[in-house]
């Protein structure tokens, strides 16, 4: 059975999620700023990874069925989509919050068009279906199956997808703690967000590569232990926490000597993605760990090469996890995180 898709992704990244739908039985149709529209063969292609539902990496959203909508005007276009609502709706009757989202790509004029459509859309709906418009929630909620709601993506001024159905990969914005040593703290409570796990109280995390401490400081206020291994200095307040050590060595020479496998292991270094491939390898095949989130700067390297070197059944990562969850996240850059747990 033939469905198409509607794929979001970050903008200039098109092309790289074009390549790596292509292994998940998509073909893609057409592209544009932060979105492909893509042809799927088979509905039940996310396959289960461990306990894992398998999402391409570059993906934000994936939305069923899209439907082309265009119009001159806000409101002309916020008529039209009431009128989708309504007609999907039909005698359905809703009892429960349900989830809506207006989203662009990118662009500041297209992000406050969407935010126009969304408020005249709701103005109408509530006007017209008061009791359902204030069952309304914004946002695509994570889950490991589509959910049902009402999903707009604008590609163009005057030109939307209209989707009833999404899946979303997870990434979302994180606030920042005025009191991390650096932005890097952002990217791991997004991924652990994602990931659906982090470290508890007392429970020990290696941070490989800490400097200037982002990543402990998230482990650290979750009352956790943290070992940082890293020449480099740490900022406050992380350095003087009475739950950090601090060991001055290559991050990259280091070796764990206990028989008991570490918590978590958190890895962000600013390394070719060899490297820290190889790095994870050692850890993992060693069972030094039993949870890992772990940074991997692309830079210049192809990332679909390196996606399936991290997923051979053979001599990949995969083979150590019992669940393994590769995202490019909001924070991320020109780098994807992996998060996992060891077998």
């Amino acid at each position: 059975m033939t469905a198409q898709i509607l794929i979001t992704c970050k903008t200039d990244y098109e092309k790289i999620l074009a390549r790596e739908i292509a292994s998940y039985n998509f073909t893609p149709q057409t592209k544009g700023r932060g979105w492909i529209l893509a042809q799927l063969e088979n509905k039940t292609l996310f396959k289960e990874h461990r306990t894992q539902l398998t999402i391409p990496c570059f993906a934000h959203s994936i939305r069923e069925t899209p439907i082309a909508v265009s119009a001159a005007s806000v409101n002309s276009l916020a008529d039209q989509l009431v009128n989708l609502f309504l007609t999907n709706l039909g005698s359905k009757r809703i009892a429960d919050p349900w989830a809506f989202l207006f989203s662009s790509s990118g662009n500041e004029q297209l992000i406050h068009r969407a935010k126009s459509a969304e408020k005249s859309w709701l103005n109408k709906l509530q006007k017209k279906i008061s009791r359902v418009a204030k069952l309304a929630r914004e946002g695509i909620p994570y889950n490991s199956s589509f959910v049902e709601g009402f999903f707009v993506h604008f590609i163009d001024f005057n030109q939307a997808f209209v989707s009833f159905k999404a899946l979303s990969a997870g990434q979302q914005r994180m606030q920042m703690d005025p009191k991390a040593p650096s932005r890097s703290y952002l990217k791991l409570e997004e991924a652990f967000k994602i990931f659906g796990n982090e470290p508890r109280r007392n429970e020990k995390v290696i941070d490989l590569g800490a400097a200037p401490g982002g990543w402990s400081y998230s482990a650290l206020k979750r009352g956790a232990i943290v070992i940082a291994i890293d020449n480099g200095p740490l900022k406050s307040p992380v350095k003087l926490h009475s739950n950090m050590s601090h060991l001055k060595v290559d991050a990259l020479k280091y070796t764990y000597d206990s028989s008991k496998p570490v918590d978590w292991l958190f890895c962000d270094i600013l390394e070719k993605p060899d490297i820290i491939f190889n790095l994870l390898h050692k850890w993992l095949s060693q069972k030094w760990c039993r949870n890992f989130i772990a940074n991997i700067k692309v830079g210049r390297n192809d990332p679909i090469v390196l996606l399936n070197k991290i997923n051979n059944s053979r001599d990949g990562l995969l083979p150590f996890c019992q669940a393994l969850y590769i995202r490019q996240l909001y924070h991320d850059r020109e780098e994807i995180t992996l998060m996992g747990q060891a077998k």
